[in-house]
């Protein structure tokens, strides 16, 4: 019997290092490479469960993975296709490496993957050298406390209400964030063990920055 899967990991071409994937992903993760995400996979050693993409940018191509080729044509970006993959495959959980830093707008396209997901009642979080992207929709936030550590919270799409944080130097109650206002948001840290964000209505994007 083989080990269960019970996270779809998700890597990317963008930045991201060997030592991230190797300290972030265990053989409890269902790993779907898109693209020259592989070419990093490789360097550390990560052989995934399935490739996909259109192949215009990877360096090395495996011969025994499993593989699903789109066209260069099309009306999705890889990342997505991969998503959608994993979706097919039952996962409600989602990782992804190599999603930012490169052109931003696959940065920003990502961040729309991971809200549309939040809004799906999914799990999806982003994670690079020195952020972790997170979302919620109508749902509450736990983080832990960590050393040199920045809390940011943006409305995403439309206005977000109630939105409520705990154990932060900067607390809001019963908040309204504005998507046109995100200087509110930008930079709070944690004062207690740990830091609860919740939203009522609305979808609110968190960024956890170590500085």
């Amino acid at each position: 019997m083989g080990t269960l899967k019970n996270r779809c990991v998700i890597i990317g071409g963008g930045d991201c290092s060997v030592q991230l994937l190797k300290t972030n992903i265990t053989v409890y993760d269902y790993i779907i490479c898109a693209d020259s995400g592989y070419d990093i996979a490789k360097k550390a050693g990560i052989e995934p469960d399935l490739l996909i993409g259109d192949f215009d940018s990877i360096k090395t191509f495996p011969e025994n993975v499993s593989t699903i080729t789109l066209p260069v044509e099309k009306d999705v970006t890889d990342t997505v296709a991969a998503f959608n993959e994993g979706m097919k495959n039952g996962f409600n959980s989602f990782v992804l490496f190599g999603g930012t830093g490169g052109r931003f707008e696959h940065t920003f396209a990502n961040i729309s993957l991971m809200a549309n997901a939040s809004k799906s009642g999914l799990t999806f979080m982003i994670i690079d050298e020195t952020h972790i992207f997170r979302c919620i929709t109508n749902s509450p936030l736990k983080i832990e406390r960590k050393n040199n550590q920045q809390i940011s919270a943006f409305a995403y799409g439309d206005k977000a209400y109630g939105v409520t944080e705990k154990g932060f130097y900067y607390m809001l109650e019963n908040y309204t964030l504005d998507p046109f206002n995100g200087a509110l948001g930008t930079s709070n840290h944690i004062v207690d063990e740990y830091g609860e964000i919740s939203v009522e209505n609305g979808t609110v994007i968190v960024i956890e920055t170590q500085v």
